[in-house]
């Protein structure tokens, strides 16, 4: 599987394919920092962890927002928010391959992050569009996918940090 995951992230590792990716990326930040004012900060995905009292308690302060503040987060979990992990997953994952060539498939962290990322949106969509003024069960899974998609940014963060370094003294040693 794994051999298969690294053609897959080879192939990508082109300038076209790079560039879309970076072009999806910007217009993905713009849409969530539209969302953000929007909702007035108020995002559950931004958070470390949750519980259901905190999540309902968010959800309830989103329907005192003039418009219906409720769904559009939940629509835009379900697009802006679901094309966004995949185009870090995608960048990071090319750099990390390009960082570590036939070394460790530390390449396996964007994508895992991204899927984190992706079941988060899910859940959190399904708890807004759910949501009836009372704590969810459902808030459980949203938290854990939020609290391991963090977990898993700061370690792709910290690989791709350690590659450049190890690059960087590789280079000055020539």
């Amino acid at each position: 599987m794994v051999s298969s995951i690294s053609r897959a992230v080879q192939r990508c590792a082109n300038w076209p394919v790079v560039l879309a990716a970076l072009v999806g990326l910007a217009g993905c930040v713009a849409g969530l920092a539209w969302r953000r004012s929007r909702l007035e900060g108020m995002e559950l995905d931004t958070e470390g962890w949750y519980t259901p009292e905190e999540a309902a308690a968010l959800l309830d302060a989103l329907e005192g927002l003039e418009g219906d503040a409720t769904l559009l987060y939940a629509i835009t979990a379900l697009t802006i928010d679901m094309l966004f992990p995949v185009c870090y997953g995608l960048l990071l994952a090319v750099l990390l391959f390009r960082l570590f060539p036939g070394g460790a498939p530390l390449y396996l962290l964007p994508p895992t992050t991204a899927l984190a990322d992706m079941l988060e949106n899910a859940t959190v969509a399904a708890l807004a569009l759910s949501h009836d003024g009372t704590p969810s069960a459902l808030a459980w899974p949203a938290a854990v996918f939020t609290l391991a998609k963090w977990v898993l940014t700061v370690a792709t963060l910290a690989a791709v940090v350690a590659g450049a370094a190890l690059r960087l003294r590789a280079a000055l040693r020539r």
